[in-house]
């Protein structure tokens, strides 16, 4: 097992923009966890699905030098997937186009072997809200093992009602990623009264993210290097960073999930993750879109740790 690769699985599409605002953009949520990883110097394989279409080979193009898309599979059939966005006050807001190629991920052969070897697998929910797409991750989930830390970053949208998909996720996961939004949908989902004391009635790291306020992180394990004051396994306040104005908050939780990855697996502690993730977050918030690049220079000053 390599413990410092990464495999990520879901959907891979296109953020439509009006044209106003930039037109297409490339998103998905795992596929900006991929992209965002992959600037900081991390290693991501993604595992997705586009169709034999224009669409999809510019997206493949988009992430070629940065990205592993060894296994992404190509459709002979359903579109590319996309996303129609509007904002309303800055707030993104989606028009999920259905029956694309993204919705029917195969877990192959060559997707098992590298979720197997693999140190970390990281998914989402929206790939497995068809019952082709939840058999598909389960066989996923399977290869992982006890081997792999497992990171559930849940992504609901406002009125998901995938129980079902959500569930399974959690129950597996070893890290599980929330919004304050989706702390609330969950006592609904899986009628929880208090959501927080359920995810951490065995061990792991619960992350709930508070927009620009920050994020709140409740470890699971001896919290070395944690801020004077605190505990081990007491929750860490993570302030928010200040985004520049102009912006868009498009894919700022995906790129928080990807530099808290990416500090478990560089060794360092859950504040310090925290502290990088959030300014990383920030820094895609002062753009437009969920996938900016970063020069070299401005990626060393995101990942400054002192």
């Amino acid at each position: 097992m390599s413990t410092d690769a990464v495999v990520i699985w879901g959907e891979l599409l296109w953020d439509r923009f009006p044209a106003a605002l930039g037109g297409d953009r490339l998103g998905g949520a795992p596929a900006n966890v991929a992209w965002h990883l992959a600037q900081a110097g991390g290693w991501a394989q993604l595992v997705t699905r586009v169709g034999d279409d224009a669409d999809g080979r510019r997206a493949l193009a988009e992430l070629d030098g940065l990205v592993d898309t060894a296994l992404v599979q190509v459709d002979p059939e359903r579109a590319t997937g996309e996303v129609t966005v509007e904002l309303d006050g800055g707030e993104p807001r989606y028009t999920l186009h259905a029956g694309r190629a993204w919705e029917r991920i195969a877990c192959t052969d060559a997707v098992t072997a590298a979720i197997r070897d693999a140190g970390v697998f990281v998914y989402g929910t929206l790939a497995q809200r068809t019952a082709e797409g939840l058999a598909a991750w389960r066989r996923a989930i399977a290869a992982a093992g006890s081997r792999a830390l497992k990171v559930y970053d849940a992504n609901l949208r406002p009125n998901d009602r995938a129980s079902h998909a959500v569930g399974e996720a959690v129950a597996h996961a070893d890290v599980v990623k929330l919004n304050d939004r989706e702390v609330g949908q969950l006592r609904g989902l899986l009628g929880w009264d208090d959501p927080i004391a359920e995810l951490r009635a065995r061990p792991r790291v619960v992350v709930v993210t508070h927009g620009a306020a920050g994020s709140t992180i409740y470890p699971s394990w001896p919290t070395a290097g944690a801020p004077p004051g605190v505990a081990d396994g007491a929750p860490i306040e993570i302030p928010g960073a200040r985004a520049s104005p102009g912006g868009d908050n498009v894919g700022c939780g995906d790129a928080y999930l990807a530099l808290l990855v990416f500090g478990m697996i560089s060794g360092w502690d859950l504040a310090t993750s925290g502290r990088v993730a959030s300014r990383w977050a920030a820094a895609v918030a002062g753009v437009r879109g969920a996938t900016p690049r970063f020069d070299d220079d401005r990626i060393a000053e995101l990942l400054e740790t002192a």
